[in-house]
């Protein structure tokens, strides 16, 4: 803003300057002009009054005589005064010797009264005689008849006639001058008023480029200018909101796409990625986080998610691919990459996202044999009922003892499925959440008496030992009925799954706000490769087995259910023929 200030002053005096010279060199022209014939015409005057009083008589008698009139006039006026006769010799010159000047009938003035007959010939020259600047007057002096007896002239140097004009020249420059500085002060003083106002506007403008929009304009000037400012204020008001609510849409934005349950990563049009939030990390197993800047196809494990990405941006179309993953761990995921136009850059972005589907598989599996089992199961029984139903309508009736042994086993078989279905409906229940935890201080170990009580005839059928182990009264705050059934379930298997002469220990602990349940036996143990689904309905390591033993294949999925259900968990621990181990972890209930 400073050399705008100052190109303006230049500017300014540039044109105050030109029009002071413009004005002058005219003013001078035209004064001296006006000098000049003012000059002049008294110069003619003074020549007609000087003719008329030369006596005509003395040019016919004595030109000598004509000379000492001239010479006296010379004395009273200071104009030059020459006297040149018809044929142009001069006779007398107050300022020049009258043998050294040449003809003077040639001389404009001379020339213009004999042939244009004027009564006054003028002409002004630089006189080759004395060198300065003249201006001549010339008339003829005639006789009665008209005759030309010779011609007066008188000159004057011009520049004494434009003295006057000079001094009112130098007068005039010295007020242009005066007048052209007091015009700067205030040029200066108006520039200042306005080109610093919009010096801070300019410096207001480049801080809200920056961002800084709390900048306001405090300046005093003209009204117009002010008014500028007053609006620049108000656009930064305007930006500040409209900044405050895009940094709050981002926040909203960001935290929105940090909490989803899918997986997002952007990818720029030239491949690189450019955002990713925390599930992407944990649905791919890496950080690629780290990664942003990078191109995709060198952070990715996944040559199908690689080739999916980069057929979207070829095609930019929107793609949509289930997926299995391999690295660092199986996993299926539904994969869809959408191409966004970005209007700002008119480019692409590709948003990659990632739903993980590998525990909806996993269930649609469960439930797929959930079915199959279900399917399977009650077919046995209901296969068994209806075939000895079958054999009785056939004539078994009349067998006393094939009627008893067939009622039996149809007896059986249908208490078998009433406990199936039973455990069904539990199930159910509790995966529905329609079971809920009535909570309440539980002594753990009269809860295992109570089991004991219905179990012991099972143990002494087999001849099996029982052990209680608690060091310390432990009590839980848990529903007593659901911590009834667990331990009913696993000690019941624990009697099962033990041969003949087989021993369970029941023992019970505190660990830090957690009560602890160990159910252990000497029975035939798991599988290794089995530990992980024997959680799952009607999963069976050995199937034959199992319903020799009166299971219905839900009991250990109805203990994992009713423990969650109290808030605890439940691990185990096995090695085949050498036993197992159920350790349940439930809340411990704290004195007040």
């Amino acid at each position: 803003m400073k050399q705008l200030r100052m190109k303006i002053l230049g500017f300014f005096t540039l044109v105050l300057v030109l029009f002071t010279l413009l004005f002058l060199f005219l003013f001078s022209t035209i004064l001296e002009r006006q000098a000049i014939e003012q000059q002049g015409e008294d110069l003619q005057s003074q020549l007609l009054t000087l003719s008329s009083l030369l006596v005509r008589e003395q040019f016919e008698t004595d030109v000598s005589q004509v000379s000492e009139q001239l010479s006296q006039t010379a004395e009273v006026i200071n104009e030059r005064i020459t006297f040149i006769t018809p044929d142009g010799e001069v006779i007398y010159d107050t300022r020049a010797e009258e043998g050294t000047l040449e003809n003077h009938l040639n001389r404009p003035e001379i020339q213009q009264i004999i042939q244009d007959e004027s009564v006054i010939g003028t002409y002004d020259r630089t006189s080759e005689s004395t060198g300065e600047v003249l201006y001549y007057a010339a008339t003829a002096i005639t006789d009665d008849s008209g005759e030309v007896m010779g011609f007066l002239r008188l000159s004057k140097n011009v520049e004494e006639m434009a003295g006057l004009t000079e001094q009112m020249i130098q007068v005039l420059a010295v007020f242009m001058l005066i007048s052209i500085l007091v015009a700067l002060l205030f040029t200066n003083y108006w520039t200042k008023k306005i080109s610093d106002p919009i010096e801070k506007m300019k410096q207001l403008t480049e801080k809200l480029s920056d961002q800084n929009y709390s900048s306001r304009y405090t300046g005093s000037s003209y009204g117009e200018i002010d008014d500028l400012g007053q609006s620049i204020n108000l656009l930064a008001i305007n930006l500040n909101q409209q900044m405050q609510e895009i940094n709050e849409n981002q926040t909203r934005l960001r935290e929105l796409i940090n909490h989803l349950i899918i997986g997002v990563m952007v990818v720029d049009n030239e491949g690189h990625i450019t955002m990713v939030n925390p599930v992407m990390n944990e649905v791919l197993g890496e950080d690629l986080h780290s990664k942003i800047g990078e191109p995709f196809a060198d952070a990715l494990h996944s040559t199908t998610l690689v080739e999916l990405i980069e057929k979207t941006i070829a095609e930019k179309t929107i793609q949509n691919q289930e997926t299995e993953l391999f690295y660092p761990k199986e996993k299926i995921v539904d994969a869809n990459v959408v191409p966004v136009f970005n209007q700002l850059k008119e480019t692409f972005n590709h948003i990659v996202l990632l739903y993980d589907i590998t525990e909806i598989r996993r269930l649609e599996k469960v439930r797929t044999d959930f079915v199959a089992n279900v399917s399977h199961e009650l077919r046995t029984p209901i296969t068994a009922v209806k075939g000895f139903a079958e054999t009785l309508l056939d004539g078994a009736l009349k067998d006393e003892e094939a009627l008893i042994e067939f009622l039996e086993i149809i007896y059986k078989e249908s208490t078998r499925l009433d406990l199936m279905v039973q455990d069904i409906l539990q199930l159910s229940k509790l995966e529905n959440h329609k079971v809920h935890a009535v909570v309440q201080t539980v002594r753990a170990s009269e809860v295992i008496k109570e089991v004991l009580k219905i179990v012991h005839q099972k143990m002494d059928l087999k001849n099996q030992s029982f052990e209680l182990v608690e060091e310390l009264p432990v009590k839980l705050e848990v529903d007593r009925d659901q911590f009834k059934q667990v331990c009913l379930n696993l000690i019941g298997n624990a009697i099962a799954y033990t041969p003949d002469g087989g021993k369970i220990t029941v023992t019970l602990k505190e660990t830090g706000n957690e009560a602890v349940l160990v159910v252990s036996d000497t029975g035939v143990g798991i599988p290794k490769e089995s530990q992980a689904r024997i959680f799952e309905r009607f999963y069976r390591v050995d199937k034959a087995r199992s319903r020799n033993a009166g299971g219905t294949g839900l009991g250990l999925a109805i203990v994992k259910w009713l423990v969650e259900n109290n808030n605890g968990h439940i691990t185990l621990e096995s090695e085949e023929n050498k036993g197992s181990t159920f350790t349940v972890w439930l809340p411990l209930h704290k004195e007040d």
